[in-house]
Order: C-alpha cells, then structure tokens, then sequence
C-alpha cells in the first residue's frame, strides 16, 4: 500500500526523473517537497497524512476552522489507520484541545519490560564490581527483552494511551507494569471525539488478572540480569527480530520513492508540526541551567564495551582525543543515561567542518538548539554546520565532564543575533 500509493503518485512520476543525492539544488528540492504535499492534501498519497488531507478536511468540518496539533506519528500513519484498541478511525478520535485546538495524535504504546531489564542489568553491572564487558551478557539482554513483555509495541490513539497511565496512577500500580491494548479495551468506554472514561472496576480486575504473572517477571528480570552482569549466563547471541511500527520513518518503515528525498523530520514538519498550537521554546537552551550529572561508576569502561557497537565505537578513539569543541578528554565525553547505561557519543560532521569530522554529543546538541533558534528567524536550511564556526560554537560553551554542556546565555545570544544577521537565505 505504501508503495503503490507513492510510487504511482504524481510526486512518483517526478522523483524518476530526478536524482535524490545530497547536494541536490534548492529548487529541485523544494519542488519535490511541493509536490509530495500536493499528493498527500489530495489523497493520491494517502499512506501518509497532513493538516489538509482528505481526513484532515473532514474532522474540521466537524470542529470548524480551528488549528490543529498533530504528531509526527499522526502525520507517518495512513489516513484510513484505526486505533487497534478502541476501534475509532482518525475521524472519531480527533478531539478539541483545552486550548481550541484540535488534537491529532497518536502513540507507540509499548510493555516497559525492554528498559527494566536494562535498568536492572546496568544495577546489577554497578553494584557486582564487574571490570570485564559482558558483551555476550549484554546480548542476552538484548535477546530477551521481548520475551519478558507482555505483547509487541503497537500504534494507538494518546487517549488509549493516557488510559493506560490514568489508570496506573488510579489503582497505584507499580510504574514498570503497562497493560495491553486487549486489557485496556476492557476498562475504557470510548466515544467519539471525547477522551476514554475509566470504569474503576474493570480496570481493578484486568490489574488483578494480570498482577501474578507481572510479580513473577519482575523477580525473573533481576536474576537474569545479574547473572548477565556476573558471567553467570547461558546465552549464545543470534540474531534479534525486529518488528516494525505502521509509521513512516519508524523502524523498516520507509517508503524509498519518498525517503530518497527527505528525511522523517523533514515529511512530518512539512505536512504538519508546523501546525503545533503549544510550540516549544527554542530559546531555553541558552537560558544557563543545567541538568545534575550523574556519578560515572568506577567499571564503567567494562559496562559500555559489553554493548559491541559502543565497544567499537570507543577503539575509533585514540585515548588522547578530545573534542575540537570543548577540549573536553576522551574519559570525560563518557556519561550516564537514564537508565544507567554508559554512553559515549560522538557525531560526526559535516562537509562544512571538514577540519573538524567528529564532536561529542552535548557540543552537537548546542549546534542542534542554535540551528533550531536560527531557523524561527530565517526559515528551513539543510546544512547544519555552515552557518556557523566550530570556534564561535566553542565560545559559547562551558564545558562538564560527564554531563551536558552549560551554555552562557550572553555569548550564547550575541551569536544568534550575529548569524541571523549574516544569514542570506538561497534563491
């Protein structure tokens, strides 16, 4: 369906004509994101949706001219896509917002078994002393995640999703358990164009049913991970499967005649977060605070090698590299997630910065937040590196090791309004 509804699609026809390199002028680019627009606002390309599609023309019928705030999941889905839990189509599941939007949403609902075993391998890690990676303990983990969840992530509406939530914090159940879309099902009473009612009592019962099973999982889930942690396993890696989201740009989820061109971010802006009704505030980047870094543990080097493209990742680096950007050491680019696993990111660059390939991660997510200002004021470019210099980006940083960047918000501002300044948009 993805396919064909593209491929033969007015945008189709055009794409075979072009050649989708990087480096593509401006107007042919521009053209080409034209085009797939028109298609997807008439509905010769429905396996993707947008703020003046065909659905989207029928829900405003039926809540007037107002604005509406859609999601990327939203905008990746197929416009005929029904919720699998409520059974509501996106018609019925649009609604009006506290703020006279209407809300177009949808939501990866997911069991949260996946980030409690990391989160309790990564204890476990810390906690035992371990100093050998663990890599094929790591796997393991990797490998059973799915079989300690309840069912596989599936597309639902955020109502169906929020219920979810609404009635953990109803019932006070434990954080780490989710229910299914069919336990949900038994506890919500949808209608259309309204959030789900909860009926207490049913959802008390899908809780009791389930609570046993979920007990038992949480005991498992801390003795597989120590043993994982500990060499005590008894796992030989093979391959994992992987099952794809019904969303574009998710996963596998692709459709080539399109992704050729443009990136996921790039679709979802143009047909339809640009619509957003509670914009983020691209300013609070430069605004100094910052968040508290957590403690590094003394094994760390040992956690993040048990991850083989982590530990592959590590050995690119000689151990003297800094970054060309904050001089921060190899060591002190390390830092902990949210779930306790080590991470060591460093992104390379581009054309741009030809002296300067690979920066960390926090460096990067400064240049990201400057861009994303810049772009409020000049409209869309594509490179995010020529609009500005590694060493003004450097002189806008303070650095931390093991933690993001505090940003020092006069310099920080004094750039912004050096480069809106200079910047002159391409004919």
């Amino acid at each position: 369906m993805l396919s064909d509804s593209a491929y033969f699609s007015q945008f189709g026809i055009w794409s075979r004509g072009h050649q989708p390199n990087r480096g593509v002028p401006d107007d042919e680019y521009r053209e080409g994101l034209r085009l797939l627009i028109e298609c997807v606002d008439s509905g010769e390309i429905d396996s993707l949706d947008s703020q003046n599609s065909p659905v989207a023309r029928e829900i405003l019928a039926i809540h007037g001219d107002k604005r509406f705030e859609m999601n990327s999941n939203w905008v990746g889905s197929p416009q005929g896509w029904i919720c699998p839990c409520c059974k509501r189509t996106k018609v019925q599941i649009s609604r009006v917002g506290k703020k006279g939007q209407i809300l177009a949403k949808s939501v990866v609902h997911h069991d949260h078994m996946e980030d409690v075993l990391e989160e309790a391998f990564n204890a476990a890690f810390v906690d035992a002393g371990t100093t050998i990676e663990q890599v094929d303990g790591r796997k393991l983990i990797d490998n059973m995640s799915s079989a300690f969840g309840a069912y596989d992530a599936v597309l639902v509406c955020e109502d169906c999703n929020n219920a979810d939530t609404n009635a953990k914090k109803m019932l006070a159940i434990p954080r780490e358990f989710s229910f299914s879309i069919g336990q949900i099902r038994e506890f919500i009473k949808p209608q259309d164009h309204q959030p789900h009612l909860i009926d207490e009592l049913q959802a008390q019962a899908a809780w009791e049913a389930a609570k046993n099973a979920f007990v038992l999982r949480m005991r498992i889930i801390k003795a597989v991970a120590k043993a994982a942690a500990t060499d005590a396993h008894w796992f030989e890696p093979h391959p994992k499967k992987f099952d794809p989201i019904p969303v574009y740009g998710y996963g596998n989820q692709g459709l080539t005649v399109i992704s050729n061109w443009f990136s996921s971010e790039v679709v979802v802006d143009a047909l339809g977060m640009q619509t957003r009704v509670s914009k983020p505030n691209v300013s609070r980047w430069r605004d100094g605070s910052v968040k508290k870094a957590r403690a590094v543990p003394s094994n760390y080097l040992a956690l993040l090698k048990s991850v083989e493209y982590k530990a592959a990742n590590w050995d690119l680096f000689p151990d003297d590299w800094r970054c060309p950007i904050c001089q921060r050491s190899k060591t002190q680019v390390v830092y902990v997630g949210d779930k306790g696993e080590i991470r060591f990111n460093v992104p390379a660059t581009g054309k741009a910065w030809r002296d300067t390939p690979r920066i960390c991660n926090p460096c990067f997510k400064v240049l990201i937040a400057l861009k994303t200002e810049v772009k409020e004021y000049v409209g869309d470019f594509q490179n995010s590196y020529s609009f500005v210099t590694p060493n003004e980006l450097a002189a806008i940083i303070h650095p931390r090791p093991h933690a993001d960047h505090r940003v020092l918000p006069a310099e920080a501002k004094t750039l912004l309004d050096k480069i809106v300044e200079r910047y002159v948009p391409d004919e």
